[in-house]
């Protein structure tokens, strides 16, 4: 079960203390031995929500049994810190899941930062999460974002390849240096907008680091419009004109592979029409 359906050893020391396992629909154990054509069951049990519910707008793209996807907006944080306790994505999830009367912790298997929109994934199950998590570590999870650069791109296409660190101990800010941890981000420019001398390229995420496409972008000289973190802030937009476009792997169920994708939001819209 942990190299064929990827359960985490903590779901499975979970599952033989609280989880009902049955095979052929009779209950059963861990050392109950199986024959060709059993079918197993396992009661990953109901988990109680822990988080403060808050009714929020909420865009939800996709949900099932084992996962809600939504579209989350600029100037959103993910998840309560000290100073945002009931204001988050996830309050408004678990607003989401009590109006439907489900129970479930948020666990989120991406995160994004504040002021980045886009695609956010959330496993209903520690099941769900350790499988989706796995294909992360194992790079075969399809990270895909959009953005407005500052300028006009050499190369259509290309992949960076810059090693990325943090630009001193505790700190915040990351940087491209040789010391740092492996980096790989494609890009492909969608199109140039000449009189604002600004161009909308589609990325996808080779690696996940921290703060990889914000700092790749500025080291090639493109910074992200509006990124105030990394280069300075913008009169069209009040954000980094970053958004997570979409996101594929894996279905844990089905075991197919499923895409989603999230519309970018109005104010990176606008600069584009704008031209």
């Amino acid at each position: 079960m942990k190299s064929r359906h990827f359960y985490s050893q903590r779901v499975l020391t979970m599952l033989k203390k609280e989880g009902e396992v049955q095979i052929n629909r009779k209950a059963a154990t861990f050392q109950t031995l199986l024959q060709t054509g059993d079918e197993v069951w396992i009661d990953l049990g109901v988990e109680k929500s822990d988080g403060v519910a808050v009714s929020m707008p909420l865009e939800v793209l996709y949900e099932d049994f084992d996962l809600l996807v939504v579209n989350k907006p600029p100037q959103l944080v993910t998840h309560p810190t000290r100073s945002h306790q009931t204001d988050t994505l996830a309050n408004a999830i678990y607003h989401h899941w009590q109006e439907k009367k489900e129970s479930c912790k948020v666990r989120f298997i991406n995160r994004l930062d504040r002021d980045t929109s886009g695609i956010v994934c959330i496993a209903k199950n520690k099941y769900v999460h350790h499988f989706v998590q796995q294909q992360m570590v194992d790079r075969k999870v399809k990270k895909i974002y959009r953005a407005i650069v500052e300028g006009k791109l050499k190369k259509e296409q290309d992949v960076i390849d810059a090693p990325i660190c943090r630009n001193e101990p505790g700190g915040i800010l990351r940087e491209v240096h040789q010391d740092g941890k492996d980096c790989l981000t494609a890009y492909e420019v969608i199109q140039y907008f000449p009189t604002k001398n600004l161009s909308l390229i589609q990325i996808e995420l080779i690696t996940g680091r921290t703060h990889q496409i914000r700092v790749h972008m500025r080291h090639i000289g493109h910074p992200v419009l509006g990124d105030g973190l990394y280069h300075e802030i913008s009169s069209l937009i009040d954000r980094q004109a970053l958004h997570a476009y979409s996101m594929g792997f894996i279905h844990p169920r089905t075991k197919c592979y499923k895409e989603f994708h999230a519309p970018i939001w109005e104010d990176m819209h606008k600069i584009l029409m704008k031209n």
